[in-house]
């Protein structure tokens, strides 16, 4: 190969990372390889995951914790249900909303520690407000900019797990990530349960403060920057102006968005936002209808939270193994070639089992059934409904590496802004059309969607293919 068609050769693979990452990072490559050992010792890695992991606690816990406050939040305030709602549901649309912000910083300046920091300033700032609030109208915007704090702890992490660990190592890793991310969810509710029974619900907001400033230490101290990008200058009057200007790195909050052109992200994505609304929902009601069907105190309710937690958790562990062992056994076939539909074989049946045992739940409610019932019947749901985002997640991040914090991002967002939609609404949903049709309504949702599931898993390698063909040819002409 002579020295021209080489550079030839060094430029195009220049251009299609560059595309490939939507023109968020320029052409920028990573100086970091995950699969060099000697860089990222099996030890390091498991430290890495250790710190990012116990950051994401924050995530789910600052707004799970709130739950269990509802009630005694609204008698504090002496305001409405819908006032209530409109607390939590602006909570989840900002959760959902700043990932977009923090995942397109972290791509396209190739930073992850410093918008860590950032992030956990913010929500250490916001929880101290929260705590010092005279009304619901300032405690509604300090949770609204912890929740912008918060928010970044997935997407993030997320994107230091892709850094270091290969494609064939993430499976396992992401379990663990959402099994951490599920204590946060479990230990939240409990948490908020006890401290609003026998403190008040304001020392919810004063336990957060604590728990973000030491994590703001130990991110500090020990998280190294793994994600590091270097500009490639060629020495060569071949490159023309124009693509020069393109290597400059721009920030754009909303250059996630650009992943929806691709329609296996796009679809993925439907379909995630319909498996999350019926938790995002059943978060809501499940302070009023067990406080006000079964009479159970703020404490109990907290407890209540443990069953889906523990769903959650048991699903996460399981989906990450399980799509692992479906890709390695693909592999042991040298014929086959390995691409990142083949995780979703393993979703198959579990995208059935979920809306079943939804469906269950929202009619055992529906008629007062015995509270063992509804229990069991949102750990099942709850099961079905992380290993199916685990997976899903893992798979989104397989096949944008370049843009894996961005494409988590857009992830949460969507689900989180519907869903938070969705929560606003919930109360006069359930009102006209009771417990039971409301879950029948949201399952309906939740299973035309699986079969956009289907689709991805039939056509997504050809749309990779068909696109990134496309790009490289566009590129080429440049």
């Amino acid at each position: 190969m002579t020295e021209s068609s080489s550079l030839k050769y060094k430029q195009g693979s220049l251009h299609n990372q560059s595309e490939t990452s939507i023109e968020s990072i320029g052409s920028t490559k990573p100086l970091i390889d995950p699969n060099d050992s000697e860089i990222w010792a099996k030890k390091k890695k498991h430290l890495i995951l250790f710190i990012v992991s116990f950051a994401l606690v924050l995530s789910p816990m600052s707004i799970s914790i709130f739950y269990p406050a509802i009630v005694d939040i609204r008698k504090y305030f002496q305001a409405t249900e819908l006032m209530v709602d409109a607390l939590a549901a602006i909570s989840t649309l900002c959760f959902g909303s700043a990932p977009l912000l923090w995942g397109s910083y972290s791509d396209t300046f190739g930073q992850r520690r410093k918008p860590y920091l950032i992030a956990i300033a913010l929500s250490t700032f916001s929880s101290i407000v929260c705590f010092i609030s005279p009304n619901i109208w300032l405690l509604m915007l300090a949770r609204a900019l912890q929740a912008c704090g918060a928010a970044a702890m997935q997407c993030l992490g997320a994107g230091v797990i892709s850094d270091i660990y290969s494609s064939a190592e993430r499976g396992r890793a992401y379990g663990i990530y959402f099994l951490v991310y599920n204590l946060g969810e479990i230990g939240g509710p409990i948490i908020g349960g006890y401290l609003t029974e026998y403190f008040g619900w304001k020392f919810i907001f004063l336990f957060l403060s604590i728990f973000s400033a030491i994590l703001f230490t130990i991110i500090f101290f020990f998280l190294p920057e793994t994600l590091h990008y270097q500009s490639t200058n060629f020495s060569t009057t071949s490159l023309s102006q124009s693509l020069q200007e393109r290597t400059i790195p721009k920030f754009n909050p909303f250059s996630s968005f650009k992943l929806l052109r691709y329609p296996n992200v796009l679809l993925t994505i439907i379909y995630i936002t319909s498996i999350w609304l019926t938790t995002l929902v059943d978060y809501i009601i499940i302070p009023r209808v067990y406080s006000s069907q079964y009479h159970v105190s703020s404490s109990v309710v907290g407890l209540i939270f443990l069953v889906p937690g523990f769903g959650f958790m048991i699903g996460s562990i399981v989906g990450g193994k399980y799509s692992d062992y479906i890709v390695s056994k693909f592999t042991m076939d040298k014929e086959k070639e390995i691409y990142p539909e083949v995780r979703l074989k393993s979703v198959c049946f579990v995208c059935i089992l979920v809306p079943i045992s939804f469906l269950a739940y929202g009619w055992f409610l529906e008629t007062n059934s015995k509270i063992f019932w509804s229990l069991i019947s949102v750990f099942i749901g709850s099961f079905g409904t992380l290993f199916v985002v685990n997976v899903l997640s893992v798979y989104l991040v397989d096949s944008y590496p370049n843009n894996c914090a961005s494409v988590i991002a857009l992830s949460e967002c969507v689900p989180a802004f519907i869903g938070g939609l969705c929560q606003l609404i919930s109360s006069p949903l359930q009102n006209s059309l009771g417990i039971g049709w409301m879950f029948t309504f949201l399952v309906s949702i939740n299973s035309l969607s699986s079969l956009l599931i289907v689709m991805v898993y039939l056509k997504g390698n050809y749309w990779r293919i068909k696109y990134n063909t496309i790009n490289n040819i566009n590129l080429d002409l440049i």
